[in-house]
């Protein structure tokens, strides 16, 4: 049944980035050579809160490394989604994520908290606000969580491209009704459904992104941390890893 009244997912209307965005995300591609390196050893259950990694569309768990080992030598405990490459559906990714947390929630004996870059953060808002009960706190970076969209001229191509191998039959890659039809009301409903108020929600966003229009970022459920990264930086800037290990810090002493 089609939501009355949702917004719906526009991408008619081109996000149009600040001048000098698109350098500054081509920098952050940059920074990515830092993802290669020695990995960091799980820290010991008890310590900080367990958290669940989502990477941003077209990504994978890989994107997200650096924040990773970043967060376990800070003593937290990291775990990969397992959703793949963020390329299908909406729905079918959030109860893919359902099921990777109640297999981590067992594991560790209670909530975890959800980080999600990106399309990742649109994921995990969702994942919250069906299994509260499973979820300590949920961090969203340059995420899209107001159940609006508006993308950069050449993201919205990558989409394109994406909705024509759909219809060819490459059904598990994201479909135009997943963003433009009646799968997208639906979840766009969703995201402007009331968030659990007993979940802390941060979003973390900036206005030089290049890929998304930062004021979809803007949920008022949320507690919103304003950066100087651009939208791809969030998975590696320094100052981010700062702000999300601060927020597990802060999840980890309320819980």
């Amino acid at each position: 049944m089609t939501a009355v009244g949702a917004p719906r997912l526009d991408l008619t209307s081109d996000h149009v980035p600040v001048r000098g965005a698109r350098a500054g995300e081509l920098r952050a591609y940059g920074r990515m050579v830092r993802m290669v390196g020695r990995g960091v050893p799980q820290p010991p259950a008890g310590l900080g809160t367990p958290t669940l990694l989502v990477p941003g569309f077209l990504s994978g768990d890989v994107s997200l490394t650096l924040l990773s080992r970043e967060l376990r030598r800070r003593g937290h405990r990291t775990f990969r989604s397992d959703i793949g490459a963020n390329v299908g559906c909406t729905e079918p990714m959030v109860r893919r994520l359902l099921d990777r947390l109640e297999v981590v929630a067992a594991a560790e004996g209670g909530p975890v908290t959800l980080v999600g870059h990106s399309r990742g953060g649109m994921v995990v808002a969702l994942a919250a606000r069906r299994r509260p009960d499973l979820v300590a706190g949920v961090v969203a970076l340059s995420a899209p969580v107001t159940g609006s969209l508006s993308v950069a001229p050449h993201v919205r191509r990558q989409l394109e491209l994406l909705f024509r191998l759909n219809r060819r039959g490459l059904t598990r890659v994201l479909g135009a009704d997943c963003v433009t039809g009646d799968c997208a009301l639906r979840v766009a409903a969703e995201l402007t459904s009331p968030f659990p108020a007993a979940v802390p929600f941060t979003s973390v966003y900036s206005r030089d992104d290049a890929i998304i229009d930062w004021r979809t970022c803007l949920d008022p459920a949320a507690e919103l941390v304003e950066v100087r990264s651009g939208h791809v930086g969030m998975a590696t800037d320094p100052a981010v890893v700062r702000i999300v290990a601060r927020q597990l810090a802060a999840i980890a002493t309320t819980g």
